[in-house]
């Protein structure tokens, strides 16, 4: 006997041929709509942004037309999707999408519907830092236990020239 069973709950199929990484999947309430429901914000290396708002589907439905929030095409591929709280003055939680040459932090706003339509949502840049070199990957959270500031973010940046070293010469 098993205290606990495993089965499907949600899932979606995502473009053709589009390939993702596990830094492109984030799970967090980034429209801050106060309902206590979670999205799940998707990044591929094609350059799109997906945000999904999941309900319980039956077997062999797919996913919901109502369940896809936002789809965006970036210029570059995403490497990875983080939420926090990356803007000074608020409370607000935005989303930071890491790109190979940039970083940018959008805020994600819905607008109720007033139609069968349903909500409409968008994202609106807050800020963004170009980079000087390729990233790879970025990491944040409280370093150190600060508390009551922004959610600092440390970023990890690919250095090809660093990977490789002469090995030394026997003379």
């Amino acid at each position: 006997m098993s205290l606990f069973k495993a089965r499907d709950w949600w899932s979606a199929t995502l473009g053709e041929n589009e390939e993702f990484d596990q830094g492109c999947l984030s799970v967090a309430d980034v429209d801050n709509s106060g309902s206590g429901q979670d999205k799940i914000i998707v990044g591929s290396y094609s350059g799109f942004l997906r945000i999904f708002s999941p309900h319980p589907s039956k077997a062999g439905e797919g996913v919901q037309a109502e369940d896809l929030l936002l789809e965006v095409q970036l210029r570059d591929p995403v490497l990875q999707v983080e939420v926090g709280k990356f803007v000074s003055g608020t409370e607000l939680l935005h989303l930071a999408v890491l790109q190979p040459k940039k970083l940018s932090v959008y805020s994600v706003s819905g607008t109720l519907g007033n139609v069968e339509h349903g909500n409409q949502y968008q994202i609106k840049l807050m800020y963004e830092h170009n980079l000087q070199r390729t990233a790879c990957n970025m990491t944040h959270g409280p370093f150190g236990g600060v508390k009551g500031c922004l959610t600092p973010i440390s970023l990890y940046i690919q250095r090809p020239a660093m990977c490789m070293r002469p090995s030394p010469s026997s003379t």
